[in-house]
């Protein structure tokens, strides 16, 4: 089976159009969505709509639950906050309650879905002392996590060293091997913050073992101009031309 893997779509429906054009041509058979479909961008409900649509395996993100929660909005920066606040009134009932109702963690065949790491959705998997806490608490081969905004992966050593990091900011391929346990990231479709503006997306083929992590080109301007016109604060979308 083929899966496409998507995180951090932040409302960017643009970014997330151009990514699912990108996946019309590689024959996926499920879609998987690590959190944060919301925040940031203009267009929270389309977002939505879209992964409901494809029936999507999903998994809750920070912001999706500052959506649905307004306590959790109060960690997060000025504008971040103002973002998600103004997302919460847009937000349709049916929509809310989607977002409401997603697991913080979910088991697929030999898959863990979370957020940010199995034991805490918020938490940034960035170093390799992170990776241990979803390594330790992970009984699946392979986990597939977002938050950072970073296309990566992790590659947990058998002989008690540290896992090892492999960055992956524009796009490459990973082999999986039997015996060895990975954390991969697919990186950002909505907000890349590994310095490369493009959308960032994975594609898994449990039967070879590989996972392809790509990059597409998505017309930022129109996102940008959405926000705008949304009154969204302008760091928010002035970030999305530097990629960070």
């Amino acid at each position: 089976m083929r899966y496409a893997v998507l995180s951090d779509i932040h409302s960017n429906l643009v970014a997330l159009e151009a990514v699912l054009g990108d996946i019309s041509e590689a024959e996926i058979d499920r879609y998987l969505c690590l959190g944060d479909l919301v925040g940031y961008g203009a267009r929270p409900n389309q977002c939505c709509d879209m992964i409901r649509e494809f029936d999507a395996v999903g998994v809750r993100g920070n912001h999706d639950e500052a959506a649905v929660d307004p306590g959790r909005a109060e960690w997060f920066t000025a504008p971040a906050r103002y973002c998600i606040l103004w997302t919460r009134e847009q937000l349709r009932p049916d929509n809310l309650d989607y977002l409401a109702n997603l697991p913080a963690v979910e088991i697929l065949d030999d898959m863990t879905l979370c957020h940010g790491s199995i034991p805490d959705p918020g938490h940034y998997t960035v170093t390799a002392e992170d990776a241990l806490l979803s390594f330790d608490a992970m009984n699946t081969s392979i986990t597939f996590f977002g938050h950072t905004h970073y296309a990566e992966w992790f590659m947990s050593q058998q002989n008690g060293e540290l896992p090892t990091e492999y960055p992956l900011p524009t796009g490459g391929r990973l082999t999986l091997e039997d015996g060895c346990r990975y954390l991969v990231n697919p990186g950002a479709v909505g907000q890349p913050r590994d310095v490369n503006e493009q959308a960032a997306y994975a594609i898994y083929d449990d039967e070879t073992g590989e996972i392809e992590l790509r990059r597409v080109h998505y017309e930022i301007e129109k996102a940008a101009l959405q926000m705008k016109e949304a009154g969204l604060p302008d760091s928010m979308y002035a970030r999305l031309w530097r990629g960070v």
